[in-house]
């Protein structure tokens, strides 16, 4: 039965398919496929039948080395948050980064999750309408959480770091669900969607993506309270309580852009000036209300991996000293 469902979801081989676990969230979500990526058989793509998505979402999943061999133990986890589908969705840490070769000696779970082409890692509006679509912070905060810890032995200790809008919904989820991560880090993250140049950005984001960006929390000037409700510039009194990193660069070409192609760089230099900003204010507002924050605003550096592999090293022995 298992291979039969594999087969007819898109992009999941049967012939890769495994057991799933029996694990239900308590809105019904669930694993409907299982599949391997690498030899060993501990790095796994979750197909997961989402309640508040409406849909099928992916999740890449990196189990401990002895996950297998300690049946009874659980474990912590790193949350890595995808950016928007441009970069790499939830395969782009394991694509552009060495977290495998990290998470082997961690003991940790390692939780890869996408958020759609553009879903901000958000529950959508959906002009008012009470239907299941684009839920995707019910996804993150909720909903995987149960499933990693009732399928895979999760034991309820969270980090979470993420990139571009995985930086916003790392920070976001850590505001709006107080609780669900001990550690929250961003990393070029766009935080500050209210601000002077955050509405521009994020109606470009969710219409590069072929998107209604009324649909994400409505019009900016009719819906202001809900726009921010999901700033977290706005909301920085609610992070209290929860450790938090924040990483920027200013766009300008830094040590790490040598190789980036000639017609990248301009994007790559823009969005990054926007997101440097928006990190610099959030940075500045923390300050203000003495929400303890460590900063590290490194200057010249693009939108682009190699800052991002960088910064997991930064972070990574952190977080795992704040789940342990």
């Amino acid at each position: 039965m298992l291979a039969a469902v594999a087969g007819t979801l898109p992009g999941i081989p049967a012939a890769a398919a495994t057991a799933v676990p029996d694990a239900r969230a308590d809105d019904g979500s669930h694993v409907v496929a299982q599949t391997t990526v690498d030899g060993d058989g501990r790095v796994l793509d979750l197909t997961v039948r989402s309640t508040g998505v409406g849909a099928y979402a992916m999740v890449r999943l990196i189990l401990p080395r002895t996950w297998a061999a300690e049946p009874d133990r659980k474990w912590a986890a790193v949350y890595l948050l995808a950016g928007e589908t441009r970069l790499q969705d939830y395969r782009g840490w394991s694509a552009n980064t060495d977290v495998r070769r990290l998470a082997d000696d961690a003991g940790v779970l390692v939780v890869m999750p996408g958020s759609g082409p553009a879903g901000f890692f958000g529950d959508w509006w959906n002009y008012g309408k009470d239907i299941a679509l684009n839920q995707w912070e019910t996804f993150t905060a909720v909903e995987l959480p149960q499933l990693i810890d009732r399928g895979y032995r999760g034991d309820g200790r969270r980090a979470a770091a993420g990139l571009s809008l995985g930086g916003y919904g790392a920070i976001e989820l850590a505001a709006r669900r107080p609780g669900v991560f001990r550690y929250a880090a961003s990393f070029s993250g766009n935080l500050n969607p209210t601000g002077p140049t955050g509405e521009l950005l994020t109606d470009a984001i969710v219409t590069s993506a072929h998107l209604d960006p009324e649909a994400l929390w409505g019009d900016r000037r009719r819906e202001a309270a809900r726009w921010a409700a999901h700033d977290p510039l706005v909301n920085a009194d609610r992070l209290r309580g929860t450790e938090l990193y924040l990483s920027a660069g200013n766009g300008l070409p830094g040590p790490l852009d040598a190789k980036l192609p000639v017609d990248v760089l301009p994007g790559a230099m823009l969005l990054e000036f926007l997101c440097g900003a928006q990190t610099t204010a959030m940075a500045a507002r923390l300050r203000d209300l003495g929400v303890p924050a460590t900063v590290d605003l490194y200057g010249p550096g693009t939108h682009q991996w190699a800052y991002w592999q960088e910064q997991l090293h930064k972070t990574w022995p952190r977080m795992l000293q704040v789940l342990s």
